[in-house]
């Protein structure tokens, strides 16, 4: 299997087991803590980046022999921020300003989200450097 198409299938792998994560945290912070769903949604929301953080830079990417935080997990955070901003926006002008039902409207909304994601990972927070090359 060529390198793109590796890093390509783990990301979309890590993107489905984040899913559950995330959907399982939310759940119990909601249901079992009794927490306020906005507060519930951003224990899941840290939680889940940073389980794909480690999991894309260990699995997927391997930017660098060893894993690290710092300026390249702050930098998948801020990148994860604005995937997060233009969701809102395409939301926004699908459901707000075009009347669309919100539900098809984020199932339309993901690949644009999901390239968007893959490309600031690979090209952003986790690309390999010279040293991690």
């Amino acid at each position: 299997m060529s390198r793109a198409r590796a890093e390509v299938s783990g990301f979309l792998l890590v993107g489905a087991v984040n899913f559950v994560f995330t959907f399982a945290i939310f759940t119990f912070a909601l249901k079992g803590l009794h927490l306020d769903h906005h507060l519930a949604l951003l224990l899941a929301w840290v939680a889940g980046n940073m389980l794909t953080y480690v999991l894309n830079f260990l699995w997927v990417f391997r930017p660098e022999p060893r894993l690290t935080f710092g300026w390249r997990f702050v930098t998948y955070l801020a990148t994860g921020g604005v995937s997060v901003a233009i969701n809102l926006g395409l939301l926004f002008l699908l459901v707000d300003l075009g009347g669309h039902d919100a539900f098809w409207s984020q199932v339309a909304a993901m690949p644009v989200v999901i390239v968007l994601n893959f490309v600031s990972a690979k090209f952003v927070s986790l690309r390999k450097t010279e040293e991690g090359s």
